[in-house]
């Protein structure tokens, strides 16, 4: 579906971006509320990739109101049209309005979210029964559904503060007999919940996958993204390594990642860690001893050309560190920092 690629990418590759250049720290993980452990049974049992946001918290710290309140996030239409049509029609948006948003996509193509609020319902049903893009849906238990025809993206309100949206029209059915109290959806996928758990911050944005393909993705974007990063990369592969890339075969380096997240925290700069829990400590000391080869030699690389790359640059402020199997990436960005960023349009 359209506007979940964009939204996905849009929420996750400036994250991702930064997050693997960053390191470090004990693992003390904040505890995750039971308010979020109730909307995850809503979003599907296994899915490919989950993100969270918390606006509301995110709104009341420094560094949204000096960097991103007129801004990035403030662009509505870069989250989609359905946000935007919020927007118009509610008045509720990110900067005000809009609390919550769980969002998650499974490998068959169905996508889940689950948007927390104040809104208005009847200036919603209002504005969508008068466009022709919409179809209603009616059903026996009092849940009324909108359907855009044109890409199959669906939503209902749950109640008053709930907006639950999903391309698959299952999805939305099955959602209309649970409640707090059900044991469902992410809930039930116990594998995928320790490693949530264990994420290092839970109270502004984080996102997860457990899905090995998923993760090799993340990590060949990143090789292409960043200039002096991929010949580093080389460097260290093997000849068995390179030749493996055709077949599909996953690096050494990451293949014994079980998950990888990121999560944020905002005061007055940014701290951003990528968090990666691997099979064992072995594995997440042969990781780490890796990553931090490859940092090194690309800040070597870029040490002799004229003009080093920014992103090269931020590299000053990585930090790594291992926990067990836990191999954490972070980085804090101050006021000049993000100057440089913005400047330099790095993201």
């Amino acid at each position: 579906m359209k506007f979940s690629r964009k939204f996905t990418l849009f929420l996750i590759y400036p994250v991702i971006s930064v997050c693997l250049l960053s390191c470090s720290g004990k693992l003390d993980p904040e505890p995750l509320s039971l308010n979020v452990k109730q909307n995850l049974a809503l979003l599907q049992t296994d899915p490919q990739f989950l993100i969270y946001i918390n606006f509301k918290k995110m709104r009341e710290t420094d560094f949204w109101k000096t960097f991103i309140s007129d801004s990035l996030f403030d662009a509505e239409r870069n989250f989609g049209s359905f946000f935007y049509n919020l927007k118009q029609v509610t008045g509720a948006g990110i900067n005000d309005g809009i609390d919550e948003v769980y969002f998650s996509n499974s490998w068959i193509g169905d996508n889940a979210m689950v948007i927390k609020g104040v809104f208005d319902r009847k200036k919603v049903y209002e504005y969508v029964s008068s466009d022709s893009m919409y179809k209603k849906i009616d059903y026996p238990n009092g849940f009324i559904v909108f359907r855009q025809t044109e890409t199959n993206f669906t939503f209902y309100f749950r109640d008053d503060f709930t907006v639950y949206a999903s391309n698959y029209l299952k999805l939305i059915e099955n959602s209309f007999g649970l409640t707090d109290t059900s044991y469902s959806g992410v809930l039930t996928n116990k594998e995928l919940m320790k490693e949530i758990e264990k994420i290092k911050y839970k109270e502004h944005l984080w996102m997860i996958t457990n899905q090995k393909l998923f993760i090799r993705g993340i990590f060949e974007n990143f090789s292409e993204g960043g200039k002096g990063f991929s010949s580093a990369q080389d460097t260290l592969l093997t000849d068995e390594d390179t030749s493996s890339v055709s077949s599909g075969n996953l690096y050494d380096v990451y293949k014994s990642i079980k998950s990888v997240s990121f999560s944020m925290k905002m005061k007055d700069d940014l701290e951003i860690v990528m968090q990666n829990e691997c099979e064992d400590e072995n594995s997440a000391k042969e990781f780490k001893n890796r990553a931090e080869a490859i940092m090194a030699l690309a800040k070597l690389s870029s040490s002799f050309t004229r003009k080093p790359s920014p992103v090269i640059r931020l590299l000053d402020k990585v930090r790594s560190d291992q926990y067990d199997r836990t191999v954490l990436f972070r980085i804090k960005l101050d006021e000049k920092d993000i100057a440089q960023i913005r400047a330099n349009k790095i993201f």
